[in-house]
């Protein structure tokens, strides 16, 4: 995760980029010329946006709109390796693309050697564009990048993800953004594909400060304050805060060490200074952090204390990294309260959606799993697995099962799979839910619907919170519950 920085003013930015002037001056975090490139150009990027909104105007055609930046390891990780991925380039041929980046990687005319196809003039003069009509800019002129927006043949926003996604995250977009534009589309999902956690539907996020990850200098900055005692302010949680938003290995380390030590962030619910401090830290890990933070997360879902270990399972669950599956299956292997159990069967799907052994065993607790806390946690678990016929068998049969609270695990399910197809199911349980005067199976129905229509998680909180018997709110699915806890 990075931010690049708004250009003060347009016309200079513009300018600046015509004449190959080195970096843009007087603005923080955008590069200078020739930074370190990493080659990318299997897709064919447009040299202009107005250009690019014309033709999909003319061609009926999604416009694709990649925001990057330099010198960032997510960044990195998009060009270098998502835009090269065969699925990925397959679908952009489907779609208008632009590229968005304030960074020069060589000189005048050029082929820039970071996208390919395009001069660093075009995808400069695209950030300037995107800036003035698309994107949200914080008060400081900041948007967050890596960022990815689909627009509509009218040039209107469909969706949106901030912050880096998996190919299989960006497929997700594609197929979504595209059948959309065209429902007769033949496309389909593939079994790797998987709606974005952080995905926003009709808009873009608001890149308000305080939201945004730091620079690399940022965090630098900020690990050094922390270490001297002159935070800002005296917030050293907001620093702490900040810091671990990034993917950075300096921040990896010093999180570590501040959890390792007991310190970082402020008291849970008015305790002593000292109390609950690692246990909002690893809270935070789970709303803010990139998936790199699995491995904190991992090391204290082993830790003696439970309110931490508690916090360290649904940090898993949420960072959804398929590198913590050994983990994961390990402590679940020996857990014993059933609190956190639970928790890591659900953590247990994110990380392992993909994974046959991890499909197996929650297929199996669903179906016959005497707790019924496990079991239900186990339903609603299905709704991060890949699809599949047995998936679809095993959900259909769970939506018509008579216990109640089952058949509401199972509607959690549907809504986390944001599988329209089940539409039509969960409007015929709604109607079963009202006859019987199930409130509960009622209130998970008619969230579920109202996700697979928005593809907004929210309205999924309370029922999901409810059925499941979940204690520990998780704001990177939901969204922030308070302003003081993010």
């Amino acid at each position: 995760m990075a931010v690049t920085a708004l250009l003060p003013a347009l016309s200079a930015a513009v300018a600046c980029a015509l004449s190959g002037v080195p970096g843009v001056p007087g603005v923080p975090g955008v590069p200078a010329v020739f930074a370190p490139a990493v080659p990318a150009g299997d897709i064919a990027w447009e040299a202009g946006f107005e250009a690019a909104i014309a033709r999909a105007r003319e061609e009926g055609k999604v416009v694709f709109v990649a925001v990057n930046m330099d010198g960032e390891r997510a960044n990195d990780v998009m060009a270098a390796k998502v835009y090269h991925d065969k699925t990925i380039t397959e679908l952009a041929r489907s779609a208008v693309c632009l590229v968005a980046s304030a960074a020069e990687h060589t000189h005048g005319e050029r082929t820039c050697p970071r996208f390919g196809t395009i001069t660093c003039q075009d995808h400069r003069r695209v950030d300037v564009a995107l800036r003035g009509q698309i994107l949200k800019p914080d008060a400081q002129g900041f948007v967050i990048a890596p960022q990815h927006v689909f627009l509509d043949p009218q040039g209107a926003v469909m969706l949106s993800v901030p912050y880096q996604i998996s190919v299989g995250e960006l497929e997700w977009c594609f197929v979504t953004a595209l059948k959309s534009a065209d429902p007769s589309s033949p496309l389909q999902l593939s079994a790797e594909a998987r709606p974005p956690k952080r995905l926003v539907m009709e808009g873009v996020v608001d890149a308000g400060e305080g939201d945004r990850p730091p620079t690399r200098e940022e965090v630098l900055a900020l690990i050094a304050e922390v270490k001297k005692g002159t935070a800002r302010g005296g917030d050293r949680q907001g620093a702490l805060r900040r810091i671990l938003m990034a993917d950075e290995p300096e921040a990896l380390d010093f999180i570590l060490s501040e959890m390792r030590r007991g310190e970082g962030g402020g008291p849970r619910g008015g305790g002593p200074p000292n109390e609950g401090r690692r246990e909002r830290l690893m809270h935070l890990i789970g709303v803010h952090s990139p998936a790199s933070y699995w491995e904190i997360a991992a090391e204290f879902a082993t830790f003696s204390d439970d309110a931490i270990r508690a916090e360290a399972v649904v940090a898993l669950e949420e960072l959804a990294d398929p590198r913590s599956l050994k983990a994961i299956r390990a402590q679940l292997a020996k857990e014993k309260e059933p609190a956190i159990e639970k928790d890591l069967l659900r953590a247990l799907a994110s990380a392992g959606s993909n994974d046959k052994k991890a499909r197996a065993t929650l297929l199996k607790a669903a179906e016959k799993e005497k707790d019924e806390l496990l079991r239900v946690n186990a339903v609603v678990a299905l709704g991060y697995l890949a699809p599949g016929d047995d998936l679809r068998e095993a959900l259909a049969a769970l939506l018509a099962d008579e216990g109640s609270k089952v058949r509401t695990a199972a509607a959690c399910a549907l809504a986390l799979s944001r599988d329209k197809s089940w539409v039509e199911a969960l409007e015929a349980a709604l109607k079963r839910a009202q006859d019987e005067k199930d409130r509960a199976f009622e209130s998970a129905c008619a969230a579920a619907l109202e996700v697979l229509k928005s593809g907004r998680l929210a309205p999924l909180r309370e029922p999901l919170e409810a059925v499941a018997g979940d204690t520990i709110p998780r704001e990177r699915l939901f969204g922030p519950l308070e302003r003081e806890r993010r």
